[in-house]
């Protein structure tokens, strides 16, 4: 390969991760702690105890609110029990609106919740947003389609990274030099990581952009592709829904033992009425981690009301026909880590924080090669770096290590917090965004204030405190829901902590005490 191509290549790779890395670390970063969404949310905001006026009878729920609201329109969602919610609640859900949900009391009578279970505005789904939305403070609807073209060009440093890597990849690649050359210390790290990790990268970096860039695609397709447009394309390509009077509907209970029977991996959680013009769709959502699923968490049973039969597997795990829909099921898996269980689980909270850690270090990198060192007789070694050089350095420092303080502190402080908000949803949101984005900015402020050099141990040390609240909040509480989440914050508390201890303080007559 010729010299100049493998230049030429570099400064692809070098220019778009300077641009991209900092929001693609949060992303990650946030990503890793993602796969501990479902135990974030049980730890911070516990499920409400079962109460004895309210009855466990889902089929009465669905009954008494289809004979209230005959003519309902939009979404019909029925939840039965499990580990998030004690008993069962129904949401009425119409486009434009917000879900109102319903029990069903002791006296037979439908009652309106004043809380909405935990469905969405969650600890675990501000975690997850953040990671949708790569930290940046704006709305998710404008921020998908950003992440989208971040991802596509996270995709060119991939490619273009390989490139240049290729020429010393076997010399190299198992080669950790970790010695007092910084530069060559990040670079066979960073090397290391992106090379081990690079299908995992790859399948991230498309799936990203299919997601955040959908919509764009669809209406391209709908413009250019389909004579009669995409949506009567698919819906020509459907299975019809057969159409069930409303007499012969079976119970919900009875639609979820024979789902079971016809799928008995399948783990049913709640059911959805869909009220079309064309008639009403029965959907059972569940999981079967065995298999690729078609959203993040959950897969999708078509049923028949009348007989309870599943007339349509596409979106069942392990049984999508369609290549399209498999694809799609495959690129939402991979994205997500929503399959294999627990063991992938981990797996993908470690690839997610040694993900983080790659856009740091070729962050490190582009700041190693720009920093110009020079030797003072009475000093000894120093430094003098160009000041876009030192604001990127302390915008890395500050960023990455304001997501890893920030992260944990507002998840801590919700799970103190939630028990005594007057409105534990819309409260715990703001305690959430109010606190993650004051530590987050105050750490920025913090290293550009006071430099990279002199800021990062005092930073190193707060980000170790900030990670060891989780754990000593697990350990306080008592409770098993957050033993995960306290265990991974614990190491990190250690990681950071180490990373601290290591800094040295060099005298430099141009820089004072460097860090």
């Amino acid at each position: 390969m010729k010299a100049q191509t493998v230049k030429d290549y570099l400064a692809v790779h070098t220019w778009v991760g300077i641009l991209c890395g900092l929001v693609l670390f949060v992303a990650f970063y946030a990503g890793a702690f993602s796969m501990l969404e479902a135990e974030i949310t049980r730890w911070t905001q516990p499920p409400a105890p079962a109460s004895s006026a309210v009855s466990d009878d889902g089929d009465a729920l669905a009954a008494a609110f289809l004979a209230a609201h005959p003519d309902a329109k939009g979404r019909v969602r029925l939840r039965w029990p499990g580990a998030d919610n004690a008993q069962p609640a129904l949401a009425h859900m119409e486009r434009g609106k917000d879900p109102v949900w319903w029990q069903l009391g002791s006296d037979g009578q439908l009652r309106r919740m004043a809380s909405m279970p935990r469905e969405d505005d969650t600890s675990g789904n501000f975690v997850d947003y953040l990671h949708r939305k790569g930290g940046l403070p704006i709305p998710l609807e404008v921020a998908e389609p950003v992440i989208g073209l971040v991802s596509l060009v996270y995709a060119l440093a991939l490619v273009s990274g390989v490139v240049v890597l290729l020429p010393s990849l076997v010399k190299d690649l198992f080669y950790l030099r970790l010695g007092a050359n910084l530069k060559r210390m990040w670079l066979d790290v960073h090397n290391l990581l992106g090379v081990a990790s690079l299908p995992f990268h790859l399948a991230i970096a498309l799936s990203a952009a299919v997601f955040g860039l959908h919509d764009f695609v669809y209406l391209a397709q709908d413009k250019f592709i389909y004579q009669d447009g995409l949506r009567a394309t698919v819906a020509r390509d459907s299975v019809p829904p057969p159409k069930v009077a409303r007499a012969d509907w079976l119970p919900p209970s009875e639609i979820k033992r024979r789902v079971v029977e016809q799928a008995p991996h399948f783990r049913p959680a709640g059911m959805d009425y869909v009220m079309l013009p064309a008639g009403p769709v029965a959907l059972v959502g569940g999981s079967d981690e065995r298999h690729f699923q078609r959203a993040s968490r959950y897969g999708l049973a078509f049923v028949h009301l009348g007989t309870g039969q599943i007339y349509d597997r596409s979106y069942l795990p392990g049984d999508s026909g369609h290549a399209s829909t498999a694809l799609l099921s495959s690129l939402f898996a991979l994205h997500f880590g929503s399959f294999g269980g627990d063991p992938v689980r981990l797996l993908y909270l470690l690839l997610g924080l040694s993900g983080a850690l790659l856009f740091y270090t070729g962050n490190l990198l582009w700041i190693e090669t720009r920093t110009k060192r020079m030797r003072h007789p009475q000093a000894g070694l120093g430094m003098e770096r160009p000041r876009h050089v030192r604001v990127v350095s302390a915008l890395t420092l500050g960023v990455c290590l304001g997501c890893a303080a920030a992260l944990p502190a507002t998840l801590a402080l919700a799970h103190w917090l939630a028990p005594v908000l007057d409105a534990p949803l819309g409260g715990l949101d703001a305690v959430h965004q109010g606190a993650y984005y004051a530590i987050f900015s105050a750490c920025i402020a913090w290293a550009i204030w006071r430099g990279t050099d002199r800021a990062a141990r005092g930073l190193l040390w707060f980000t170790a405190a900030c990670n060891a609240l989780v754990p000593l909040a697990v350990l306080l509480s008592l409770s098993p829901d957050g033993t995960l989440l306290g265990a991974v914050c614990a190491l990190l508390t250690l990681f950071f902590a180490w990373l601290a201890w290591r800094q040295r303080c060099v005298k430099s007559p141009e820089n004072g005490d460097r860090w």
